[in-house]
């Protein structure tokens, strides 16, 4: 990464006790850094000498059901979750997390630990039947991603609240956020729909690109977006499915590696085509992942974790802005009233709720 000098790579190489054939810029490369150094010794520090000779850091660039696709020094392979640490309670890697391999006689690989992230993507998820009403887990959607690129288009599934979500949610994460409209050849002036995305915040930074059409003489190319990808930097989307992320993807990568398609003329709603997430490395240097479309995703906040019931009672309200305080036909007042809130709790969720309001 940069900023880290020749006496801290000499530095690295001394204090690991790692092969010489070790190459710290192909992990560079994936975003590896000195504070990720810095706790993989920590963690290989306390293994016996065996084992330290067995282990190596790896990132995580596909995630399946049973089985995680890993890429380091080596090359990419197939790994599972250690025992030990599938019972220990310990982090379940996710798509971008850099975790340390230990490999086996067999040729394959467990993953022991995850190591401490940089910035975490996830989204609140509700309670499970049996647990708790109320109770929300976390879903860890991506790990260590730098920049996130919201796509949206402009059509009907143009929806302000839902990219505010969106830049909360990233903003959140402890990544950067980055406005992209896309699909801009779908209409001749672009300029009213940049000014709608300008309101979500005056330090936003906003592309204008055309993925499906960038090949095309007179389209709007992609150049500005590729500047984005840097050695080592990681870069995310998001958006609605049918804003072209798998479109845009292909793009910035110069191959179909994304499946795509089409809009529904009905509703210009998209298919959901990317149904797992995979971490791409860009020609010409950064990472990139592709999620699968995020329709309406919540922002994971620990202080809101526990008004889940109250969200999904705001549903019920008559109006779609109710502030829960004079309305008429507010659910969340009627169940204060009826005693099953208590107003303490309806004060804070009105806190929070204003603090994801619209400025």
């Amino acid at each position: 990464m940069q900023g880290w000098n020749f006496p801290q790579r000499l530095y690295f190489f001394r204090s690991a006790a790692m092969s010489s054939e070790l190459d710290l810029l192909a992990l560079e490369a994936l975003g590896w850094g000195p504070d990720f150094g810095d706790a993989y010794q920590t963690f290989r520090a306390a293994l016996s000498p065996g084992e330290q000779q067995r282990v190596t850091p790896v990132r995580v660039v596909g995630v399946q059901r049973q089985t995680f696709q890993v890429r380091g020094v080596d090359g990419e392979q197939e790994a599972r979750l250690a025992g030990a640490s599938r019972h220990s309670g310990a982090l379940t890697p996710a798509i971008g997390d850099w975790c340390v391999l230990e490999a086996a006689s067999d040729g394959s690989g467990r993953l022991l630990e995850v190591l401490p992230r940089r910035t975490t993507f996830a989204r609140a998820l509700g309670g499970e039947e049996g647990k708790r009403a109320g109770a929300v887990r976390q879903q860890v959607i991506a790990a260590n991603v730098d920049l996130v690129l919201i796509v949206t288009s402009p059509d009907l599934d143009f929806d302000l609240e839902r990219l505010e979500r969106y830049v909360l949610a990233v903003q959140h994460s402890g990544a950067r956020p980055v406005l992209v409209l896309n699909k801009a050849d779908l209409h001749a002036q672009a300029d009213w729909w940049v000014e709608q995305l300008r309101s979500l915040g005056p330090d936003l930074e906003i592309h204008v690109t055309s993925a499906q059409a960038s090949q095309e003489p007179g389209s709007q190319g992609l150049e500005s977006v590729r500047g984005l990808l840097t050695p080592g930097v990681t870069l995310a989307l998001i958006g609605s499915s049918g804003v072209g992320k798998s479109t845009l993807t292909n793009a910035l990568l110069g191959r179909p590696a994304a499946p795509t398609g089409e809009v529904r003329a009905s509703d210009q709603q998209g298919r959901h085509t990317t149904t797992s997430r995979t971490l791409y490395a860009v020609p010409g240097g950064g990472l990139l992942i592709d999620n699968p479309g995020l329709r309406d995703i919540a922002v994971w906040d620990a202080d809101a974790a526990g008004f889940e019931d109250l969200e999904a009672l705001a549903t019920q309200c008559r109006f779609r802005k109710c502030t829960h305080t004079t309305e008429p036909g507010c659910a969340v007042q009627a169940a204060v009233r009826a005693g099953e809130v208590s107003a303490a709790r309806l004060a804070a969720f009105q806190k929070q709720s204003g603090r994801r309001g619209r400025r």
